[in-house]
């Protein structure tokens, strides 16, 4: 009995294994470019970018389309019966049963329509330009935006590590002096003051991971993702070179992003579409001239026909088909319209295009304005983010050092217990700016490209 129930055992350990290495290989590991790509798919500003672009599209279409001529067909089917009184040219009833048949194919373009034709094509070919222009600026928005979150994960990440080790370092000290304290080599202060101090840490590491879990939360939810059991996130690479060379000078920077900055483009476009538009409303003061042309044809057949009580069924009757076919007639014209007055229609419409033309061009200078804020402010940020580097690389040192020193004159028992813990503590603030800072620097050169426009 004991034998199978250490079979059964086995079993189960060996199949909850395979089960637990089933899950484990379900979860899917994330990269900044993963999380970018998910993003750029799930986003809904991308979506409906992506509609506005095939609405554009169509408007395009459709403003072409002005340029051909149009084609329509008709057909249609008459049956009447009774009497009708005919007194013109004398007093008749006539009764007739009769089947009636008509077609007809037609066909019109503008010659000259005032160039409205031309400029709302025009206008909405910008019109698709500018829709491209603003979807990509978008995906530029949710890059930086994902690389932030992202960004905020790995430091997190980061953070957590060293709170864990603080409380390693903690932990293991407290055990030396409950030891040091059994044996009277070290004072029940001591290891009530470094009880209280591993409590503390362990707040601390609580505090970091509940950050790292909700920092989570909240990137997979800019990616649209509801599971997040089945993914993790990749630790990165962090870029803290300054790459002085191509970051540090700012008026080389205000000019790429002059001249590369598509919502600066989209915006000068704007205004492009603005006087297309005024041309087109223009087109109202001057005539219109079309072509047609249509070829018509019509039918009939008697069941019966009386004038005045007597038969005048005729003997015989050409067929539908044959009528049909042979008694058409051809219409071919030039068309002319020349709108005197419209109640101020046109004028009322040139006049709010030119309103809208200017309020163009005034959002095009505050375009301008904001792309060399948003670099000077970007470049601000990158150089405050290089002084950090500087600053945190040197506090670092100075703090792992004097820890280092004071650990081992507190071993010795040359120093105090508040001494000790204080150097642990400034060390820990150390480690922690520089990872900030290091994260901080890849951060604000992601925002400086974002600002001239690379990104």
């Amino acid at each position: 009995m004991k034998k199978l129930i250490a079979v059964y055992l086995f079993i189960g350990l060996l199949f909850g294994a395979r089960y637990s290495n089933a899950q484990t290989s379900n979860t899917t590991t994330l990269s900044l470019q993963d999380c970018i790509n998910i993003a750029l798919e799930k986003s809904t500003a991308v979506l409906k970018g992506n509609n506005n672009i095939a609405l554009a599209g169509t408007q395009v279409l459709a403003a072409y389309g002005q340029f051909l001529p149009d084609l329509s067909a008709g057909a249609g089917y008459n049956y009447d019966r009774g009497n009708n009184f005919y007194s013109s040219v004398g007093p008749e009833v006539v009764n007739q049963d009769r089947s009636a048949f008509n077609y007809q194919l037609t066909s019109s373009i503008n010659i000259f329509n005032g160039y409205y034709n031309y400029s709302n094509w025009k206008a909405a070919k910008l019109n698709k330009q500018i829709s491209d222009l603003t979807l990509d600026r978008a995906k530029q928005q949710i890059s930086l935006d994902i690389t932030q979150s992202y960004l905020q994960v790995i430091l997190d990440q980061k953070l957590v590590n060293l709170d864990s080790s603080n409380l390693a370092t903690s932990m293991k000290r407290e055990d030396q002096l409950t030891m040091l304290n059994a044996v009277g080599r070290k004072p029940k202060t001591d290891l009530y003051q470094q009880q209280a101090q591993t409590s503390n840490d362990k707040l601390t590491l609580i505090n970091a991971e509940s950050r790292l879990r909700n920092d989570k939360i909240l990137l997979f939810q800019k990616l649209r993702i509801d599971s997040s059991e089945n993914y993790t996130i990749a630790d990165t690479h962090i870029d803290d070179n300054e790459d002085a060379a191509h970051y540090a000078n700012k008026d080389v920077l205000v000019q790429e992003a002059l001249k590369d900055r598509v919502d600066l483009q989209s915006s000068e476009l704007n205004t492009n579409m603005a006087d297309w538009n005024i041309k087109k409303f223009r087109s109202g003061y001057l005539p219109k001239v079309s072509f047609a042309a249509g070829v018509y044809n019509n039918g009939a057949y008697f069941n019966t026909l009386n004038v005045n009580g007597a038969n005048e069924m005729p003997v015989t009757q050409q067929s539908i088909p044959y009528q049909l076919g042979n008694y058409t007639y051809g219409l071919v014209g030039i068309n002319a319209v020349w709108n005197i007055f419209d109640k101020n229609i046109t004028r009322s419409n040139v006049q709010a295009a030119k309103i809208y033309a200017d309020n163009a061009r005034i959002d095009l200078q505050d375009t301008k304005i904001s792309v060399e804020t948003d670099v000077k402010q970007a470049h601000n940020d990158y150089i405050n983010a290089v002084q950090q580097m500087e600053t945190v690389g040197k506090g670092l040192v100075a703090a792992q050092m004097a820890y280092d020193a004071v650990n081992a004159q507190y071993k010795e028992g040359v120093t105090d217990f508040i001494t000790e813990t204080n150097a642990q503590q400034v060390l820990l603030q150390a480690q922690q700016n520089q990872v900030q800072a290091s994260i901080n620097m890849m951060l604000q050169k992601k925002v400086l490209d974002y600002a001239v426009g690379t990104y």
